[in-house]
């Protein structure tokens, strides 16, 4: 038998099933299968067909099969068509509510409540769950560019869900592409749950450094606004909001100090015991950590308060004390040992 043979007779084993099942008064598939002569792929086929037109179903016994009568059956797909074509009309009825909401949004309210870029508004916010939703709503913003300080280093119930909630907000914004600085106090990777929250929060994305000390709590999305939380141990304190580029650049600056000032977060295991670096002054430390950010040796003498000349010698003792044989080497090799 060819193979267009073969489909043929296997379109056509539908119904001489269906009519053998009838005039034997049968119940079992499989006899009347055996009795018409079907291969298996054709009494598979036949059977699959038979089923999907709702012709057979299940009998009181097992490997018994109940006949549907033609009319009953096109009864039962007309009445699923219509159920069917009810729930899509409700589905198409909702997406045409959620598209006309969103376009109301974005051409009416959304223009009403612009701020211009040079007005600064101040608000406070009291109350825990309206601090909550106000930190949900900054982290499911469009923006850029997330920075945030953590003051906080003694643990509590309400610090560890803050943290929680804060590793979970950022993981979703770095998803979205946002770039997301945080800085942590020294103090904060002492305890081994606390390196471990720390690990955690690097490997979803986030860039992570240490400061020798961080004095309050801030977060700041792009150049439009800037949040201070109240610090765990004074959950009665009000959340403040800063809105306007005017004020809210002000406290970029300040965290870019702090974040230039700061050591990159590598963890334990990345910084060996003879990789300590014992040998280093304080001035050897701050001048990587400038170098390491990219600045020149006036500016890192500025920010130093000593002589061009004096930092060039630094530089060329902690170089010639790594074996760099640039100044980008010794940064990136001071960062890899965890010196700065």
């Amino acid at each position: 038998m060819t193979g267009q043979a073969a489909s043929a007779r296997a379109e056509s084993a539908g119904p001489l099933l269906y009519r053998w099942l009838r005039e034997n008064d049968s119940r079992s598939h499989a006899e009347a299968a055996q009795a018409l002569g079907l291969d298996a792929r054709e009494a598979a086929t036949a059977w699959a067909e038979l089923r999907a037109l709702r012709l057979v179903r299940p009998g009181a016994a097992i490997g018994e099969t109940d006949l549907v009568e033609p009319d009953t059956a096109l009864l039962g797909l007309l009445g699923t068509l219509r159920q069917k074509r009810a729930v899509l009309s409700s589905h198409c009825q909702e997406l045409t509510s959620i598209v006309s909401a969103t376009e109301s949004l974005l051409e009416r309210y959304r223009p009403a409540a612009a701020r211009p870029t040079d007005q600064v508004e101040v608000e406070v916010v009291t109350g825990t769950r309206n601090q909550q939703r106000m930190l949900r709503d900054f982290a499911d913003l469009p923006r850029a560019q997330s920075r945030t300080l953590h003051a906080d280093t003694v643990p509590s119930k309400t610090m560890s869900q803050a943290l929680s909630s804060f590793l979970t907000e950022k993981g979703r914004m770095v998803r979205r592409g946002v770039t997301v600085r945080a800085i942590y106090p020294q103090g904060f990777n002492s305890a081994r749950w606390q390196c471990k929250y720390l690990a955690e929060v690097q490997q979803v994305g986030v860039e992570l450094r240490l400061a020798p000390q961080v004095p309050f709590s801030l977060v700041i999305g792009d150049l439009d606004v800037a949040l201070l939380p109240p610090r765990s141990d004074r959950p009665e304190d009000p959340l403040i909001v800063v809105r306007g580029a005017a004020l809210v650049r002000t406290y970029a600056v300040l965290y870019d100090d702090y974040w230039l000032r700061a050591f990159p977060y590598l963890g334990p295991a990345e910084v060996a015991a003879d990789e300590r670096g014992e040998w280093l002054t304080e001035q050897h430390r701050t001048s990587l950590r400038l170098l390491a950010n990219g600045l020149t040796d006036e500016r890192i003498a500025r920010s130093m308060g000593v002589s061009v000349r004096t930092v060039s010698r630094l530089v060329s003792e902690v170089s010639r004390h790594l074996g760099a044989h640039s100044r980008f080497q010794a940064g990136v090799l001071a960062c890899a040992r965890g010196l700065v």
